[in-house]
């Protein structure tokens, strides 16, 4: 059992690390023309990526959407502070600033790891999904990105992806 969490989280986190990869790809110098992205499709690339994970591993992205929901909701109050600091993000730079919400993403996976084994409470993919799906969400309302057509666009891109591949 213990080796078949670990497999997951190892998808997860490769998941995470191909999120990185695919905006280094399409920025990067080695590209013959290399591509004029934004935070925009930066959140594509990474909810894409996400959801097509969820997929794979049998995770309702709906009941992540509700858990992330409940959270939001029951800490209201509290500043939910956690998933929504953008103090040092650059506003000429959207790479810049998805980069370092990456980051922050990464240090919070860390962070529950380490408390984890510290307390014995569950360090899997469930808490790592709902943990980069809540800071996706909060990035995208500090972007003012509107959430349900951006979904509906990752739907188009993977019915595409489903189509192309099937013709292949």
């Amino acid at each position: 059992m213990n080796n078949e969490k670990e497999a997951r989280l190892d998808e997860f986190f490769d998941m995470f690390d191909s999120v990185e990869d695919d905006i280094a790809d399409l920025i990067s110098d080695e590209n013959e023309a290399p591509l004029e992205i934004g935070g925009y499709e930066c959140l594509i690339i990474a909810f894409s990526n996400l959801s097509q994970y969820c997929k794979s591993a049998g995770i309702p992205l709906k009941q992540i959407e509700d858990q992330y929901n409940e959270l939001k909701k029951s800490q209201a109050q509290e500043n939910f502070g956690a998933f929504a600091d953008y103090s040092d993000l650059d506003e000429n730079n959207e790479i810049v600033n998805f980069c370092k919400n990456l980051e922050r993403i990464e240090e919070s996976l860390s962070a529950l790891e380490k408390r984890s084994e510290k307390s014995g409470e569950s360090f899997d993919e469930w808490a790592c999904v709902l943990i980069m799906y809540s800071y996706l969400r909060n990035y995208c309302e500090k972007e003012k990105v509107d959430f349900a057509m951006m979904q509906e666009e990752i739907l188009r891109l993977h019915k595409e992806m489903e189509k192309d591949k099937n013709l292949n």
